[in-house]
């Protein structure tokens, strides 16, 4: 499985944003989906289902241990259990669904098999029940899934709608189309979190308009075109003034980071309008005209998308789940997408090295790049010499994975993925306790 980053020619400026269309279209329901038992962050799920049930869209196919749940995102028939790599590299177990025409689960039939009827259910119950992950238990880097118990009180909310890649426009195209529903949304937050600050970041061209529509409710920030500028963890420290570790979760500090999209699933969660089924994302490319918006069910496998917007193999070189800073490329179009597949970026020939020299020239231009300083040039080397240990000192645990180093390297070194797996083995590479 190919879970390598994107390697660009350097260039002397990160892309700007590009033209996309203003409208969201949805894509018809595949006739096979393929459901990872997985969350984002370390939450596996148990499946409750087996192969051959006939399951009902809506309906709950797995559960974690804190009871947080996944659904069925189209009625069908479970043809099998097998595992699968994911677009974020990891291989877990995924029910694989066939389509039928049998009638999506009602809310309450939903409750129902959860244990908990939806009437006398807890804000944090039908969160889980609805599989929207509250923003107050979502785990961080290297953290697994716990209860919010013991956390510190959430003292600062931001609410995502400007996504930090150059070629996503769900989150704003979102924050434009379902103004009302944003509005109730953070109600609901001023409910659950009183003594919060709320942030609501927003592109700049749409700074003025967000104001006159949220300002009365939340603090407008207008943030950058340039990509530097929106690093999500960077930009939340700039916000709070809460310098938050990387490998620490939000959560640790009384700050709570959650997406347009998630706000809106929380409110259909929270009013019981259904489960978190269906995913926004936008399909882009540096040899696309414009980029496109769609709204697909959870587990439709990327080819499906690609069809429906008549893209054929032969459109790009190299597919990436996200964007062009921070993508992942994908050994294959099979692979399914999940609440965490914010975008789909096609690379074309032209855009990939002419030739890979992966040679350090010892320029600095990556450390110099980098904007939380890593001596990158020096963690790298020492990965791919097998020298984590000594790699360990500079501190890799801190990596934002922005891509930015790898994007200036003249040798097209593979800096991201370099300190990716130092970071992946980073159990091995802990000092023993006494």
């Amino acid at each position: 499985m190919n879970f390598l980053r994107t390697i660009f020619k350097p260039l002397a400026h990160v892309p700007k944003y590009t033209e996309h269309e203003e409208t969201i279209s949805s894509v018809d329901n595949p006739d096979t989906v393929v459901i990872p038992l997985e969350y984002p962050g370390q939450i596996y799920y148990k499946s409750l289902v087996q192969e051959g049930d006939v399951v009902r869209r809506n309906q709950i196919i797995g559960r974690s241990e804190l009871g947080n749940c996944v659904h069925a995102s189209i009625s069908g028939v479970v043809k099998e259990i097998k595992p699968v790599w994911t677009a974020r590299s990891f291989t877990v177990p995924a029910v694989v669904i066939e389509s039928n025409k049998e009638p999506a689960l009602t809310v309450d039939e939903m409750f129902e098999s959860y244990g908990v009827p939806f009437k006398s259910a807890s804000q944090v119950e039908k969160l889980k029940a609805s599989g929207v992950i509250s923003p107050w238990t979502t785990p961080g880097k290297f953290h697994h899934e716990e209860e919010m118990d013991g956390f510190p009180e959430v003292k600062q909310i931001i609410i995502k709608g400007a996504s930090e890649e150059p070629t996503v426009f769900a989150f704003e195209l979102l924050l434009q189309d379902k103004v009302e529903k944003i509005l109730q949304g953070i109600r609901k937050l001023n409910n659950i979190a009183p003594n919060a600050t709320i942030w609501l970041t927003t592109p700049k061209r749409l700074a003025e308009w967000a104001s006159e529509e949220f300002g009365e409710s939340v603090q407008v920030v207008a943030v950058s075109d340039e990509y530097k500028h929106r690093i999500e963890r960077l930009l939340v420290r700039n916000l709070t003034g809460v310098d938050i570790p990387n490998t620490m979760s939000y959560r640790k500090m009384g700050v709570a980071v959650l997406s347009v999209e998630y706000l809106l699933a929380m409110v259909d969660a929270l009013d019981g309008k259904g489960p978190f089924t269906s995913k926004y994302m936008t399909v882009a490319g540096n040899r696309l005209s414009k980029a496109v918006t769609v709204k697909v069910p959870i587990g439709t496998p990327i080819r499906t998308v690609l069809e429906s917007q008549g893209l054929a193999d032969e459109t790009y070189a190299r597919l990436l789940v996200g964007g062009p800073m921070k993508g992942i490329a994908q050994y294959s179009d099979e692979t399914p997408l999940t609440k965490s597949s914010h975008g789909l970026y096609l690379m074309s020939r032209d855009a990939l090295p002419d030739e890979v020299n992966l040679t350090c020239m010892n320029c600095g231009r990556c450390t110099r790049t980098c904007p939380i300083n890593l001596q990158v040039h020096l963690i790298s080397r020492y990965v791919e010499h097998n020298l984590l240990k000594e790699a360990k000192q500079f501190h890799p645990e801190v990596c934002n994975e922005c891509g930015l180093c790898a994007y200036v390297c003249p040798a097209h070194r593979p800096l991201v993925q370099l300190i990716y797996m130092c970071n992946q083995y980073k159990e091995q590479i802990d000092e023993p306790k006494e």
